[in-house]
């Protein structure tokens, strides 16, 4: 299933652990502000180490923009 929400939906996934592959796009603009959304919600982890890690990760551009895409590590 192809998901695109905003971040309380795709932390909900990631908490439940329905995420098998993430594709993201990253583009050269800065919005900010301190009432900025944030691009994933959910618990989140305390320590780096504990984060989830990206295998078999790919890199397209797209005019300015970049994709990211790979498959969570189990």
């Amino acid at each position: 299933m192809l998901v695109e929400g905003g971040g309380i939906l795709l932390g909900s996934l990631f908490d439940a652990g329905l995420v098998d592959k993430v594709i993201t796009f990253i583009s050269p603009v800065i919005i900010g502000g301190n009432k900025a959304e944030d691009g994933c919600g959910g618990r989140g982890v305390e320590r780096v180490a504990d984060s989830l890690k990206l295998k078999r990760v790919s890199v397209e551009r797209f005019g300015e923009d970049l994709m990211v895409s790979g498959y969570i590590k189990e």
